[in-house]
C-alpha cells in the first residue's frame, strides 16, 4: 500500500510539472508574438500617415516618419506677410487630416522689407520654432519698389541659413505672395524666386496657377479693390492649394 501511495504521488508530480512546462511556454509565445503584432500595426498605421504626406519634399517625408517612430509631433512652420489669412484654413485641414498629436504648425508674419527682417534678427525668432519644414512667403511684396530681387534673394538665403545652423535637418519651401493684375516688376521677381528655389533644390508651390492668370481682368475678382491683399474668394484659391499640397486627397 505504501509503494502504491508513492507510485501515485509520483505520477501527481510529473503531472504537475508537465503541466505547469506546458502552460509556461505558451505563455512565453504569446508573448513573444505580441510585440510582432504591435509593430505590425504601428507600420501600418504609420503608412497612412506617410501617405497624407505624399506630396512633400523628400526630405521632409523622411522626418516626418522618424517623428511618427518616435511618436514625437512634426512641427510645420508658415512664415509670410500679412497676406496669410489662408493660413487657418491650411493649418486646421492639416490638424483634422493628421491629428493634432502628430502634426502642430505655427506661423510668423512680418510688416517689413526681407532687409528690415535680416536687420531685426527676425530670422532667430524662426529658428527657435525649431520646426522640421518652414514654408516662406519671403515678402516679395514688400520688397517692390524697395529692393532689387538681388537683394531679397541675398536676404532669403541669409534667412534660411540662420534657421538650419541651429535646425540642420529642416526642409524649406517657398512660395510667393498673392498674384496682382498686370505686375510688371513683381512678376520678374517672383521668376526671380522660382529660378532661385530650382538652383538651389528648394521645393516651389506655384500657387498662382490657381489664380486666373495676371493679365485676365477677371483676377480682380480675387483682390480687395486696391489690390493691396486678396479678398475672400482670393484667399479661398489659395488656401485650397496648399490644402491639396500637404494632404495628399488618394490617401482619403
Amino acid at each position: 500500500m505504501k509503494y502504491l501511495f508513492t507510485v501515485i504521488w509520483g505520477m501527481v508530480c510529473i503531472g504537475v510539472l508537465v503541466y505547469g512546462h506546458f502552460h509556461w511556454n505558451q505563455q512565453t509565445s504569446v508573448r513573444a508574438v505580441e510585440p510582432i503584432m504591435t509593430q505590425e500595426y504601428h507600420e501600418t498605421d504609420n503608412s497612412t500617415y506617410l501617405e497624407l504626406a505624399a506630396n512633400w519634399p523628400e526630405a521632409a517625408k523622411a522626418q516626418y516618419k522618424i517623428a511618427l517612430e518616435e511618436q514625437t509631433p512634426f512641427k510645420i512652420l508658415f512664415v509670410g506677410s500679412h497676406a496669410m489669412e489662408w493660413e487657418k484654413v491650411v493649418s486646421q485641414s492639416i490638424s483634422e487630416s493628421f491629428g493634432s498629436d502628430k502634426i502642430i504648425t505655427a506661423h510668423h508674419t512680418y510688416d517689413g522689407t526681407t532687409k528690415d527682417f535680416i536687420a531685426e534678427n527676425k530670422q532667430a525668432e524662426l529658428a527657435a520654432e525649431k520646426a522640421q519644414l518652414v514654408v516662406i512667403e519671403p515678402l516679395l511684396l514688400n520688397d517692390n519698389g524697395k529692393l532689387k530681387i538681388d537683394g531679397t534673394l541675398e536676404n532669403v538665403t541669409k534667412m534660411i541659413g540662420d534657421i538650419k545652423a541651429g535646425n540642420p535637418d529642416t526642409t524649406f519651401i517657398l512660395q510667393s505672395s498673392y498674384p496682382i493684375y498686370l505686375p510688371k516688376y513683381y512678376a520678374d521677381q517672383v521668376e526671380g524666386l522660382k529660378e532661385y528655389a530650382a538652383a538651389n533644390n528648394i521645393t516651389y508651390l506655384d500657387h498662382w496657377t490657381a489664380w486666373p492668370a495676371t493679365d485676365n481682368p477677371e483676377i480682380k475678382n480675387y483682390l480687395n479693390e486696391d489690390q493691396s491683399s486678396p479678398n475672400e474668394k482670393g484667399y479661398q484659391a489659395w488656401a485650397q492649394f496648399l490644402v491639396d499640397y500637404f494632404v495628399n486627397k488618394k490617401a482619403n
